[in-house]
């Protein structure tokens, strides 16, 4: 059975490049395909500023966790940078768990997340 992703994508306010990504359902092997595709055609198109919000994603695993250190990364290679706000306590725990916590920009909160961008100007 698949479970469901959905991405809703904005523009960042006064973040040249900048993009808020609410991820709403479940980041797993069964829709990391897609998660990929949308986040990977943003970066191509020159949105390397992106803030994720976790706040209605319920649950993570390893494969889903695998694609959100690749979008850092591939962020980073642009000179931009992949952030996450918002994350609940079971996702928190696997990013934890896998040891990804170092690697990965987490903030409490999207407003958090946004400052830090305009900071980096």
């Amino acid at each position: 059975m698949d479970t469901q992703i959905e991405l809703q994508i904005s523009d960042l306010d006064n973040v040249p490049h900048g993009k808020l990504i609410k991820f709403m359902g479940d980041l797993d092997a069964t829709n990391v395909e897609s998660t990929l595709d949308q986040v990977t055609k943003l970066i191509k198109e020159g949105f390397v500023q992106i803030v994720a919000d976790f706040r209605n994603l319920r649950y993570v695993n390893s494969t889903g966790l695998g694609i959100l250190l690749h979008f850092s990364k591939t962020a980073k290679e642009k000179s931009g940078c992949f952030k996450i706000a918002n994350v609940n306590d079971n996702v928190y725990e696997i990013i934890e768990i896998i040891g990804a916590n170092t690697l990965l920009d987490i903030y409490d909160n999207v407003e958090e997340a946004i400052g830090s961008l305009q900071a980096r100007r």
